[in-house]
């Protein structure tokens, strides 16, 4: 997730993607907290569902082209690696106190391994694929997180169908009957992370744009600068996002 870095040292179609990406969740979990608490039950099949989960697959996929840029932009490995590893065990401690705040109340479907949990280890586990396309000249370790993702991404097809204890739920492999409110497993995520590492190394090339756009943000549409505002700080806007609904509901008398 990103945790707000100057304008001028980002790419802005990075920030509007992931600001679309936080505005897809924030509908989602709008219309779930009025179906959560039985103000208004929405079906599974009604589009906030679909919602969640493009939001989701766009946030991850985000998430991986940011590792690869973040890698071509830092060249001294040594520093690379503490940066990610930092970025891992913040998010992860993160994730660890949503996890203990939802164990509190709700209870019922606390968090055991979210996406910001996701985020942090993927963060870690990319580190090897990140540094070899950095050192490396030859395609082929550019195309290596690809093919480990098509590994992961089939592997991912057998282990959703195991059950087991709850501990290995970061797997992907879970007790019968399991129910979260927020869940990404490592598999069959990871595969998305890794293939759009690739992506991120073929499109933007030594940390720098293989394709056109305007240059500065400033000559970008007016309407889009707020959801570049809103990706340039999607950590805390995640965080906050729906404590804010859940006020406003609140206020408004509706819960």
């Amino acid at each position: 997730m990103s945790i707000g870095n100057p304008p001028s040292t980002r790419f802005y179609e990075i920030d509007l993607l992931r600001g679309i990406a936080i505005l897809l969740m924030i509908i989602y979990h709008f219309f779930f907290s009025l179906n959560y608490f039985n103000i208004l039950p929405i079906p599974s099949f009604f589009w906030p569902q679909q919602t969640y989960s493009l939001g989701t697959a766009l946030f991850i996929a985000i998430a991986g082209i940011s590792l690869s840029l973040n890698a071509s932009k830092t060249k001294d490995t040594k520093i690379l690696m503490k940066k990610l590893i930092n970025r891992g065990v913040k998010l992860f401690s993160i994730g660890m106190f949503i996890t203990l705040v939802t164990w509190i109340y709700p209870h019922e479907g606390f968090i055991v391994f979210g996406i910001l949990h996701f985020i942090a280890l993927s963060t870690i586990f990319s580190i090897p694929f990140l540094i070899a396309g950095v050192k490396k000249e030859n395609k082929l370790f550019l195309i290596l997180p690809f093919i480990v993702g098509i590994l992961i991404f089939v592997l991912s097809i057998f282990i959703q169908n195991i059950e087991g204890p709850l501990y290995l739920a970061p797997l992907g492999i879970h007790p019968s009957g399991f129910y979260s409110l927020d869940y990404e497993p490592l598999f069959p995520w990871f595969s998305l992370i890794l293939i759009t590492i690739t992506l991120g190394f073929l499109i933007y090339p030594k940390g720098e744009r293989k394709f056109s756009l305007p240059s500065k943000i400033q000559d970008i549409p007016d309407i889009l600068k707020p959801i570049s505002f809103i990706g340039r700080h999607s950590l805390i806007i995640y965080l906050i996002h729906q404590p804010i609904i859940l006020g406003i509901l609140w206020l408004g008398g509706i819960i």
